[in-house]
């Protein structure tokens, strides 16, 4: 198995651990947030969506030679305004959004060849970066959020 089949693999069984991690929740469980100003299960899954969308460019920009120029960067503005922009989605919409950037980004990794995956280029918060580290933090990211989730159901069933 190549490269990209196992980024490719990582991508898809992330992902199916995370919406597996939320398929029976009812519409409280969906919204509730914590009063310290964590999301909700729904702004978290937004951010994710934001995320993979986000990754998706700049693994795009890189493997054709762009450069992502974005010297102000800050990672907890971007996640925050990215969110703000997706509060008012519904459960559907955040779904809808997740798959929609799933499948770009399988659609982006099947069109690529070993030569893409090691192109580098900067990332606007990790520096000098390959397409292939971009593209192998998409199922890291949804793991650590897959367990902020589960943590957060967990506090607000009091378990």
């Amino acid at each position: 198995m190549g490269d990209i089949e196992k980024i490719e693999n990582k991508v898809v069984a992330g992902r199916a651990r995370l919406l597996a991690s939320v398929e029976s929740l009812d519409g409280t469980e969906w919204k509730w947030q914590p009063g310290d100003g964590r999301w909700s299960v729904r702004l978290t899954l937004a951010h994710v969506g934001s995320a993979q969308r986000s990754h998706l460019e700049v693994a795009e920009r890189l493997a054709s030679g762009a450069t992502l120029d974005m010297p102000e960067f800050e990672l907890d503005t971007w996640n925050e305004a990215a969110v703000a922009d997706r509060a008012h989605w519904s459960v559907g919409q955040v779904l809808a959004d997740l798959d929609a950037a799933q499948r770009e980004t399988l659609a982006f990794l099947r069109d690529l060849d070993a030569h893409g995956l090691s192109i580098s280029g900067l990332h606007p918060a990790l520096g000098e970066v390959t397409v292939g580290q971009v593209l192998r933090i998409i199922p890291i990211h949804d793991n650590m959020h897959r367990r902020d989730i589960l943590g957060l159901l967990a506090e607000m069933r009091g378990t």
